[in-house]
């Protein structure tokens, strides 16, 4: 800070206005020391021991006591004008001033125990990002109308305001404590009409301790452990030390959670924290204890031979041939790792017993079955037990004809797979939920992470995108992280979540080639860089190539077979389009990725011709996910097809809801359909009332 001080050329310093120099030096850290020396009529400074200050000499001037070099406009405190922000140097880092009969010694800075509330806005670049205007907005009206008379109303004292947050200090811990906890409640009350994605939400952390104190700011370690805490704090959370939990424990009417001893980001020390339970808030994990291993600990599960219940040991060859079956199809699940027909054969016989199975071959889970024959007739029961738990997460029957042995065989075993793969990813989700965030290895990061990202609401999607770095920094050899990475830039450009012109494609397409780079033979991983080729870079030939290593490696894998449809598509080839995507439809799990599979084909349905079809398989994805945005854009232009305008201009409505800053120009240069194709659906869209 550089401080001039001006008076009227001949006039003397009055006593009053060297104390207000005093005072003026004592609130202000950057300037320690002034001193006067009257018998060489100089005024010798202070050292900043900030050499990246201009090196100016001072010159005496007349009525001026030193030069105030700044483009900033001067302001006059007291008497005094006082101009920012670089002190004049000279060579030697001295500011000297011309001044008769002034000795100002400078006062240590005022310090005081304060309570600290830091605050910031959750999200705030990405809300920034999506609706600039409407968030400065809202974020104004709720510090006018709420946050700056609740701080009043507990008698604290705003000390200042950031572009996403404030800094605010109090004289009592408790005040500060109910402070904090009505501020969640009453911005959570205020934004009840808002969209989830559209919601602004706040995290603080609360310290105390002593802090230097200026006329418009504070300063000192406790600051910046308050401000450290916030950053822990869950969404709608407060999180706070245990300085000012000790004060304040047996007067909070909140329940509490120790979070242990947080490692704060450019602090030497540990500091413990404690989280208040509040309902706005979500829940965060406690520390301590001795962190597991990171790496990805993907579940196994053994399929146990299927037991013939009869007289006949001839019938034994099917039931070693459907759990074979059942083996080759769960080997295209994602996520799922499965124990060799050779493991399993000791179990053919005698009881089962799964948790001693689960033990001896090192499996989470079970898959046990029996067959009946009667006649010409055959019944298959199947279980699926967690052995870990000790429960079973799954039983079904399934009937068919002697006659068609081998076909059944095979249509059970893709039956039984497509029913237990979603029981299987959510009890693994379950688990993850259920354990510390710093004890996640990087397969229940990415459990967590898929869950949040097929959510397609805006705050989910800031998190599992969070999530799944975590998973890779966790385990950068895991090459599934990489790929949902992949697919999680390309959704945020679909959505209109990334910025226009933003580094999305070029990120995706990294990450897609980083996971078939550590995963060669990996459907999963060969199908999203091939559909990040196609969709983001209109390189239709090595998507092909891409698709079709991807279907070689893995012939049963849903998500290859989908996003195949789309290259198809783009291609105008409607009817393969439609064939791909009913057969990944065929093939995928029943569980909340489903409308994913359900989007591709009403797609293909729309650029084979059949608006019919389209629309139906396109309001059946939206009743499963009404914030996709790629469903509503052809759904959309399905409705126009057909001449339901008025329908066609309720979706349109709802995507703009989603993506407000939407345009057709700017979606033109981005859509991966061929000219022909892209030009027909850029003009249904523009009659459905999409903006140019």
């Amino acid at each position: 800070m550089q401080i001039g001080l001006k008076r009227p050329p001949g006039s003397g310093p009055s006593t009053r206005f060297r104390e207000r120099v005093a005072q003026r030096f004592a609130d202000t850290t950057t300037v320690p020391r002034l001193t006067w020396r009257s018998p060489e009529r100089r005024f010798a400074a202070y050292d900043l021991g900030a050499a990246s200050f201009s090196k100016m000499s001072a010159r005496a001037q007349a009525g001026v006591d030193f030069v105030c070099s700044t483009r900033r406009p001067v302001r006059a405190v007291n008497g005094g004008t006082f101009c920012y922000p670089a002190p004049v140097l000279s060579g030697s880092g001295v500011v000297k001033v011309n001044h008769p009969e002034i000795d100002v010694a400078g006062a240590p800075p005022t310090r005081r125990v304060l309570a600290i509330l830091a605050a910031d806005v959750v999200g705030y670049a990405r809300l920034t990002e999506v609706a600039e205007e409407a968030t400065h907005v809202r974020l104004r009206a709720l510090r006018f109308g709420v946050i700056n008379p609740c701080i009043v109303s507990f008698r604290g004292r705003i000390v200042k305001n950031t572009g996403d947050g404030f800094l605010a200090s109090f004289d009592s811990s408790l005040d500060a404590a109910r402070c904090a906890v009505a501020l969640q409640h009453e911005v959570a009350g205020a934004q009840t009409r808002e969209g989830y994605d559209r919601k602004i939400q706040f995290r603080i952390g609360l310290n105390v301790a002593q802090t230097i104190v200026e006329s418009e700011d504070i300063f000192g370690k406790g600051v910046n452990i308050a401000a450290r805490l916030e950053q822990s704090a869950p969404a709608g959370g407060v999180v706070l030390s245990d300085e000012m939990f000790q004060q304040i424990k047996d007067r909070l009417e909140v329940p509490v959670q120790d979070l242990g001893t947080l490692r704060l980001k450019h602090l030497a020390r540990p500091v413990h924290a404690y989280s208040l339970l509040l309902p706005e808030a979500e829940r965060l994990p406690s520390s301590g204890g001795r962190k597991a291993s990171r790496q990805a600990k993907v579940p196994y599960i053994a399929v146990l031979p299927f037991r013939t219940q009869g007289a006949n040991p001839e019938d034994d060859y099917f039931g070693d041939g459907t759990a074979d079956e059942i083996v080759v199809a769960l080997q295209s699940l994602r996520g799922l790792f499965v124990i060799s027909s050779m493991s399993t054969s000791p179990y053919r016989s005698g009881p089962i017993d799964s948790q001693r199975i689960g033990q001896e071959l090192g499996v989470r889970y079970v898959l046990s079955g029996s067959i009946r024959r009667a006649d010409k007739r055959l019944r298959i029961g199947v279980e699926l037990k967690d052995v870990e738990a000790g429960i079973v997460l799954w039983a079904d029957h399934y009937d068919g004809d002697v006659s068609e042995l081998f076909e059944f065989q095979s249509r059970i075993a893709t039956r039984i797979v497509w029913s237990i793969a979603p029981q299987v990813r959510e009890a693994e989700l379950k688990r993850a939920l259920q354990k510390r965030s710093d004890n996640l290895n990087a397969y229940e990061l990415l459990m967590k992470a898929i869950d949040f990202m097929y959510r397609m609401n805006f705050f989910d999607f800031g998190r599992a995108g969070e999530l799944l770095q975590a998973a890779i920094a966790s385990d950068p050899s895991y090459a599934t992280p990489y790929a949902y990475a992949a697919l999680w830039h390309i959704h945020n450009v679909a959505q209109g979540w990334g910025a226009e012109g933003g580094p999305d494609a070029a990120e995706a397409a990294r990450l897609a080639t980083a996971a078939v780079d550590r995963a060669p033979a990996d459907g999963f991983a060969l199908a999203v860089l091939g559909h990040t080729k196609a969709l983001l870079f209109k390189d239709y030939d090595a998507a092909l190539d891409l698709f079709d290593r991807a279907l070689s490696a893995s012939p049963g894998n849903a998500m290859a077979w989908t996003l195949s449809s789309g290259v198809y598509g783009y291609l105008e080839e409607g009817q393969s389009a439609i064939t791909r995507a009913e057969q990944g439809l065929r093939l995928s799990p029943a569980d909340t990725q489903a409308y994913f599979y359900l989007m591709f084909l009403g797609q293909a349905h729309y650029i084979n011709g059949n608006y019919d079809e389209a629309v139906v398989w396109a309001r059946k994805t939206a009743a499963l996910n009404g914030r996709l945005s790629a469903n509503l854009r052809i759904l959309a232009a399905a409705y126009i097809a057909k001449g339901q305008d008025a329908e066609a201009r309720s979706v349109t409505k709802m995507l703009l809801e989603i993506q407000p800053r939407f345009t057709l120009s700017a979606y033109r240069e981005r859509c991966p359909f061929k000219i022909g194709l892209r030009e027909r659906f850029i003009e249904h869209l523009r009659q459905a009332g999409l903006p140019d």
